[in-house]
């Protein structure tokens, strides 16, 4: 199992935010977290600090509906493809585990979760995360002649 985030990038509302009380318990846990309003990310924020963070927690709900979570999950991966992202929403029918939705996101939490379910979310997104990045590079490899 992968070892949990010492760093943790919070994309959402602050304060406010349904993730407040999982950013206090991960804060407890001696996890740094670092805030960043969505509205106003501008793409240098990836160049520079997405690598400094070892997973993305967001806030699905600031972002709008569910074609703006996946543009954002998809800006995620193409301008920082290293960072593990867990996507958390009141408007996913339920909570996704598994890689289905690994084109945009390692885990979707369905909102409000539970502590005991954003903490376990944890390594399964960096496990889900490692299998999303062998499979792209799987992809990608060109076959020698």
């Amino acid at each position: 199992m992968p070892p949990l985030p010492a760093r943790i990038v919070a994309f959402c509302q602050s304060p406010g935010s349904p993730l407040d009380r999982h950013i206090a318990m991960l804060i407890g846990q001696g996890i740094h977290v670092t805030i960043v309003p969505l509205r106003h990310v501008p793409l240098e924020w990836f160049d520079r600090y997405a690598t400094s963070h070892d997973l993305a927690l967001v806030d699905a709900d600031f972002l709008g509906d569910k074609f703006a979570m996946i543009d954002f999950g998809m800006r995620l991966r193409r301008y920082s493809p290293g960072l593990p992202v867990i996507m958390l929403s009141s408007r996913v029918a339920a909570s996704d585990r598994s890689t289905e939705r690994m084109a945009f996101c390692d885990i979707t939490l369905r909102l409000p979760a539970d502590g005991d379910d954003v903490a376990a979310a944890l390594p399964l997104a960096m496990e889900n995360h490692a299998y999303w990045r062998d499979s792209r590079d799987a992809a990608r490899a060109m076959p020698r002649a």
